[in-house]
């Protein structure tokens, strides 16, 4: 199988690096001085269990487009989920220029809506769910990945499809060469909103207060604080018939309790000055929750003070 990386961040080079060491083709896409990077000097990844130094095939987004869509045969899209929008419109032209060929593209990212955002633009047919999670993954400097974990990949589809059914089995076999665990859901929209009450329950404070997962989840206050922000997000999922059970919220929160200490995406776009997921994580669970006549208020305090401190730093 060949792949797409889109979006070559951390997460996205420690699939790739993955796939490329069990034998598979791949294409990154990046951009800037980390693209430049991997095409001169290659990808480094440093994981504790995995090391990889190898020359990679690295592009950028219009790269891709200039090269031969039929021999893809799925697109791992790990991009911030602020691009979904940019990066399905993208997708969508690149698809009509060749009569429509269409590969699968499967979403890797935060958030609750990037393959409904993908589906205004491209045959739903070829749309996957996913989400990874027990696994931190971040650039260190250009072309130099650090990460940490045993990648959990959780995919499945949106609509009943025989033949993305048969890719996902073939998938499964692929991953699981690549030393990816990976588990075929038949309720993706729970997964998505499980691992939102994740995000939601740390990404934010842990930007907000510039520390890492496990000082908030062994903190006696702050760990309170983790747990009311995770079940704000599963009323804002029960809100939409989603079915989120309690034993679902501790089953997340003993999860994210059990593995090592991270600085989650949040805190390091913060460190790098780069755009954050908050309207992604923070966002869509206010919104459900007041469309819904509910209150969040562990989660607007947090999202408010997180943006008013971005917006004192951008003065």
């Amino acid at each position: 199988m060949k792949f797409v990386i889109l979006g070559a961040g951390g997460i996205g080079c420690y699939y790739g690096a993955r796939l490329l060491d069990a034998g598979y083709e791949v294409i990154f896409v990046a951009r800037g001085k980390h693209l430049s990077a991997l095409k001169s000097r290659g990808l480094e990844l440093k994981h504790p269990d995995f090391s990889f130094l190898k020359p990679v095939d690295a592009t950028d987004m219009q790269g891709l487009m200039q090269r031969d869509i039929h021999r893809i045969d799925a697109i791992l899209i790990a991009a911030k989920s602020t691009a979904t929008r940019e990066i399905a419109q993208n997708l969508a032209q690149w698809f009509k220029q060749d009569n429509g060929a269409t590969p699968y593209c499967i979403s890797l990212q935060n958030g609750v809506e990037n393959e409904d955002i993908l589906g205004e633009f491209i045959d739903k047919n070829f749309i996957i769910g996913g989400l990874t999670r027990k696994v931190g993954a971040h650039i260190i400097e250009d072309g130099v990945v650090e990460a940490v974990g045993c990648s959990q990949t959780i995919v499945g589809l949106l609509d009943d499809n025989p033949k993305a059914k048969a890719f996902l089995e073939k998938l499964s076999r692929v991953f699981q060469q690549a030393s990816i665990p990976l588990e075929i859901t038949h309720d993706m929209r729970k997964e998505l909103w499980k691992k939102l009450i994740i995000n939601n329950g740390v990404n934010a404070l842990c930007a907000l207060l510039g520390e890492k997962t496990g000082v908030l989840l062994h903190h006696p206050k702050l760990s309170k604080v983790v747990y009311g922000l995770m079940l704000e997000t599963a009323k804002a999922a029960q809100s939409l018939h989603v079915n989120i059970l309690k034993e679902d919220i501790d089953a997340m929160y003993a999860l994210i309790l059990g593995f090592e200490s991270i600085k989650p995406s949040m805190l390091v776009d913060v460190e790098h000055g780069r755009a954050l997921e908050i309207e992604e994580i923070c966002g869509v669970v206010l919104r459900v929750s007041e469309l819904c006549g509910l209150d969040a208020p562990y989660t607007r305090a947090i999202s408010s003070l997180l943006e008013f401190k971005l917006e004192q730093k951008n003065r």
